[in-house]
């Protein structure tokens, strides 16, 4: 038997261009039916308005290797793409911050990579399964920490911004897989028995410095007395501005309140009516007339003020997040803003979004929000997902921004008191009951159910 020749000590090891570690493994008996396991769950949390044609997926190692074999060529386009779905552990890759880097440079700003890590504490299940010709028989160095790859993204200028555990089986099972892969997964110490982490990554900074257009949607109900003070304190913080005011029946003067600024106003103000089913109902009408590419909702009320709007737009321009939503509880707020039926109602609904969404919420209800226009249809398919049950729409944004891995970022606002008009938040334990049924649905079909 020759022994294998030796590589020269002035060789390139990476020169012979590999692109997988072991591109010759064979697939196990289960090989296909866990990729299949896996394209449906990755199209659970892709919007379903996604065109195919912007989305790239990469099923087997053999697709990966020929998408990284044309990665290297300069005519490589990839400017259409809003995903690339990586369906086997990308520690396939041979070099994977190279790949990183390269999906960088071609991807747009805005696209995703969603891909799969196998859990390292199982490392010698795999291996046995991979003995026994259930699975593809990797080597114990081809399993990664989670947190390896959270350096690996960020090194080359991406982040991680949704992280799945999922399945304790390998391979669906009647009553079994909906018990252990949908339900105990899910659980606080039992996940850590999780055959893989799914990831959701986005890339982390981007140089981009042109300005965006915003339409600063205001949904208001007998609220006459702050229309022209929201028209005077707005801020001038954007290539184009407008200020989209939802009239939802009123029964006061606000709606010639509106007309009367729209006469005098040098700025940009259009007038929509609302059908008076709510303020869901009435953001969603004023993302039918919005021409902005940043949507943000204020509440007429001026309790969250528009001298803070700047800092929701510095976020989604500068990439920071995708969506940014105001919190009443980090600054102090004003005396006499809150109730204090309210304050312990938020911390119990924040308690509970914090552990669906798994990101810390300190605040669920505040009303002001910033998003891209471009993304409204997400939050359009989670309301149907969650039955049309939020009567204020500010579960169905966040839910919605979780469930499809945009990156949500809390922004502390300052908190004040009403001094014009009457607050609509009222038959609190009706409303508290309302909030709490979405939370469960959201529960269940979310963090639970989701595919």
């Amino acid at each position: 038997m020759t022994k294998e020749k030796k590589r020269s000590i002035l060789e390139n090891p990476k020169s012979d261009q590999r692109v997988l570690l072991d591109p010759d493994i064979k697939d196990g008996l289960l090989s296909k039916g866990w990729r299949s396991r896996v394209v449906d769950f990755y199209k659970s949390i892709i919007p379903s308005h996604s065109k195919p044609q912007n989305q790239l997926w990469l099923k087997t190692p053999q697709d990966v290797a020929g998408f990284c074999e044309k990665l290297n060529s300069d005519d490589c386009d990839l400017s259409s793409l809003n995903y690339i779905c990586i369906c086997d552990t990308i520690a396939d890759i041979y070099d994977i911050v190279d790949f990183l880097n390269k999906l960088h440079i071609k991807l747009p700003n805005r696209a995703k990579i969603i891909y799969l890590n196998y859990n390292w504490k199982l490392t010698f299940l795999f291996r046995l399964s991979g003995l026994l010709g259930f699975s593809r028989n990797r080597k114990f160095g081809d399993f990664y920490r989670d947190k390896d790859l959270d350096d690996f993204f960020q090194i080359a200028g991406w982040e991680n911004v949704k992280r799945i555990r999922r399945y304790m089986l390998p391979i669906r099972v009647p009553i079994l897989s909906i018990f252990f892969d949908n339900l105990l997964v899910r659980l606080p110490i039992l996940n850590i028995l999780a055959l893989n982490t799914f990831f959701v990554a986005r890339k982390s900074h981007i140089k981009e410095t042109r300005e965006h257009s915003v339409s600063v949607l205001v949904p208001c109900k007998n609220e006459e007395g702050n229309i022209a003070a929201i028209v005077e304190r707005m801020p001038d913080f954007s290539s184009h501005l407008e200020i989209v005011f939802i009239n939802d029946k009123s029964s006061d003067g606000t709606e010639k309140k509106i007309i009367d600024v729209q006469a005098t106003s040098q700025r940009s103000i259009t007038l929509v009516h609302g059908a008076g089913n709510g303020k869901k109902a009435a953001v969603a009408e004023g993302v039918k007339h919005a021409c902005g590419d940043i949507c943000m909702i204020l509440d007429a009320d001026l309790t969250v003020i528009p001298e803070d709007l700047p800092q929701f737009y510095e976020a989604l321009k500068s990439h920071r997040a995708d969506f940014v939503h105001g919190t009443r509880f980090v600054y102090r707020y004003e005396s006499g803003a809150f109730r204090f039926a309210n304050i312990i109602g938020n911390m119990f609904f924040s308690a509970i979004f914090s552990y669906i969404v798994d990101q810390r919420m300190t605040d669920t209800l505040c009303g002001t929000k910033a998003f891209w226009r471009s993304d409204w249809p997400l939050f359009e398919e989670t309301r149907l997902i969650l039955g049309d049950r939020d009567l204020w729409g500010d579960y169905n944004l966040i839910f919605g921004a979780s469930r499809y891995g945009l990156k949500i970022a809390q922004l502390p606002v300052r908190y004040f008191e009403r001094l014009q008009g009457v607050t609509k938040m009222n038959k609190r334990i009706r409303n508290g009951l309302v909030m709490f049924r979405v939370a469960c649905e959201a529960l269940w079909k979310i963090k639970f159910i989701n595919e």
